[in-house]
């Protein structure tokens, strides 16, 4: 491979890393989304037919918590 095509890809890389980066810090926090235990931000809401139904589960620590009560 040439310098030129050597250069070529770290350019790329370099660019496809910064815009990995740049998307990650721009995605909106949503208030109320993260776990009140360990601070998780892998969120689920439970889907089931018991009093559980509707609240929020971290996918981390599986604590669970209504929604309403977490401020959001």
């Amino acid at each position: 491979m040439s310098m030129a095509g050597i250069l070529l890809s770290a350019v790329v890389a370099v660019g496809a890393l910064a815009i990995g980066i740049a998307l990650q810090d721009w995605r909106p926090r949503r208030s109320g989304r993260t776990c009140p235990d360990c601070g998780d931000l892998r969120i689920r809401t439970v889907g089931s037919g018991n009093r559980l139904n509707g609240m929020l589960e971290c996918r981390a620590c599986h604590c669970v918590w209504s929604p309403n009560a977490a401020g959001g």
